[in-house]
């Protein structure tokens, strides 16, 4: 049985979500796009929810759409999951069937189940929410209530979420919930028991004989009795070690090594390693209940943001660990690490609406062709994973106009990182393909051009993207000029690039400045020279903007006013 669908309704920041999952499916996006909510949603319905529990939801749990709404007059909670069942397993499906909650598509013969979990309003001030759930028919409508029903459902699924906020010592207490399952005593036979137990007492006494302040305060101890009667036996009994099996797994504690050798406890250890332990416990306690309830149960395993803490190259290897995990995985996460690693197809993109609605972004297998796949692949999301993160991308050809516009935009006290706009050099993976990538994520983007063939080639293709023509004059803009040097020579920095003729390759210019040719042929001649290297060019005049008064470039100036517009109202 697999999680297909949700569909969220004015839960927490989400007014609206319809999200479709996969084996496993890792969810990206911004800061409050919804994506610790989509975890949550589904601990509310796969493991929270209950015939009798009163208060599934709280006050704020409800979407609040501005600021004059109330937990009472805000629209209330909606939650839908769909499941699809394999029509081979046929025990999985007779219970199901026995349940009353099976369906089956009159079209495809296919089998899935649909719950919907709702609240309702409070019945008097700030208090919890009631709560009403139904499962529906394939045409959406509630089925006849029957709690048996709902009772056989989740005995054929577990949710299992493991939140961001990961305590080491809370985890591995004995009274922590992936800790505990490992202490049960009934996994030792009775006979295996009585010779541990044995051996610890013989242990035991072995120490208070050997420790003479031991012995000291047992004689004292002993004295109690004369004050209170002590029933028949051993009075006192100091013990240095637990006599019993079960006292000695209740105080069992992990231990790591240090670089010196030394093993000491997880919670002494930096907040890395104890993150990544509490995820390697977590994985082992899933890998425990699967054990012990086979093919039974459904798993469908939360994770949010597993690579907490830890260094980037650990983290590229943290996805084999989350692949190891049994059951159908959601992830969340804030690393481009990771997504290095995860396949394409499993990534996911939340996107928030300014009307608080989210939408989910994929790139699909129709996308791209399997050599603009590869060259994605290589290019973008394995050595700039994090790209996809950004809200606007600033496509520009090469290195220069990456340089300019970062410096430039500092220089202006625009702040591109705090509105997601990354300017990204295209070059090696083409501008086709990462406006295809843009459009199936979500990803606002603009286009700087340049004017020669290639230039003309990505103006074109730039053109049969925009889906509005009325936003054209922001995600296009051209030079009037071949390339980025003949636009800045034009812009007031002649001087910087006839700063690298020599006598020599002066020749190589054959006619006077202002000519039309003479800026071509300039950059002609300085081509081969060793000093001249474009990015160096490139940082003189940021030199020239900053600390010479120069104005910069207009049309680079227009490209990251249109990118702050694009990403505000993305």
């Amino acid at each position: 049985m697999k999680l297909t669908r949700v569909k969220i309704e004015n839960f927490r920041g989400i007014r609206h979500l319809d999200l479709h999952l996969g084996e496993e499916t890792v969810l990206i996006g911004e800061n409050n796009a919804g994506k610790s909510s989509v975890l949550q949603a589904l601990r509310v319905c796969l493991r929270d929810l209950s015939p009798r529990r009163r208060s599934l939801f709280e006050p704020y749990d409800v979407h609040l759409p501005d600021d004059q709404a109330t937990p009472s007059t805000a629209p209330q909670i909606g939650i839908t999951v769909w499941f699809s069942v394999d029509s081979a397993d046929s025990m999985r499906v007779r219970r199901l069937s026995t349940a009353g909650v099976l369906q089956i598509d009159p079209l495809t013969s296919a089998y899935s189940v649909a719950l919907r979990v709702e609240s309702l309003p409070p019945s008097g001030g700030v208090e919890a929410l009631q709560h009403d759930w139904s499962f529906l028919d394939s045409s959406g409508q509630p089925l006849p209530k029957d709690e048996r029903g709902l009772s056989i459902f989740q005995q054929e699924l577990s949710y299992t979420l493991l939140d961001a906020l990961r305590d080491a010592t809370r985890s591995f207490d004995a009274r922590g919930a992936f800790w505990r399952p490992f202490l049960q005593e009934q996994a030792i036979d009775a006979e295996t028991q009585r010779v541990i137990e044995g051996r610890l007492q013989e242990v035991n006494r072995l120490v208070i004989d050997g420790h003479t302040p031991f012995r000291s305060a047992t004689a004292r101890l002993n004295e109690v009795q004369k004050v209170v009667p002590i029933p028949s036996g051993d009075q006192v009994a100091i013990e240095a070690v637990p006599s019993r099996v079960f006292d000695l797994l209740t105080r069992a504690q992990v231990h790591l090594g240090t670089p010196t050798g030394a093993k000491v406890p997880i919670d002494h250890h930096g907040e890395g390693t104890q993150s990544l332990s509490v995820l390697m416990l977590f994985a082992a306690f899933l890998e425990l209940e699967a054990a012990a309830q086979g093919a039974h149960k459904a798993p469908i395993v939360g994770l949010e943001e597993p690579e907490a803490h830890l260094h980037p190259s650990a983290v590229r290897a943290l996805w084999k660990v989350i692949q190891g995990i049994p059951g159908q995985k959601l992830v969340s996460t804030h690393s481009g690490e990771l997504l290095a690693e995860v396949p394409l197809t499993s990534l996911c993109r939340l996107v928030r609406g300014r009307d608080g609605s989210v939408s989910a972004h994929r790139i699909t297998n129709s996308t791209f062709t399997d050599p603009e796949r590869r060259m994605f692949e290589f290019h973008v999301r394995q050595s700039r994973g994090e790209l996809l993160f950004a809200r606007c991308w600033v496509l520009v050809e090469g290195e220069t106009e990456v340089t300019l516009l970062t410096e430039i935009a500092r220089h202006l006290n625009m702040d591109l990182a705090r509105s997601g706009v990354r300017v990204v050099q295209q070059r090696n993976a083409n501008l086709l393909i990462h406006l295809k990538a843009a459009r199936d994520l979500g990803i606002v983007w603009c286009v700087l051009a340049d004017n020669d063939g290639q230039g003309q080639d990505d103006q074109q293709t730039a053109r049969q993207a925009v889906s509005d023509p009325a936003t054209l004059v922001d995600q296009l803009h051209v030079m009037q000029e071949a390339d980025i040097e003949e636009h800045l020579c034009a812009s007031g920095f002649l001087t910087i690039y006839e700063g690298y003729l020599s006598t020599q390759t002066s020749r190589n210019v054959s006619v006077a400045r202002g000519h039309q040719d003479y800026v071509p042929q300039l950059l002609k001649a300085i081509k081969n020279v060793r000093q001249f290297k474009k990015p160096d060019a490139a940082h003189k005049v940021i030199d020239q903007i900053r600390n010479h008064g120069a104005p910069p470039p207009q049309l680079l100036v227009n490209v990251l006013t249109s990118a702050l517009k694009l990403a505000e109202g993305a």
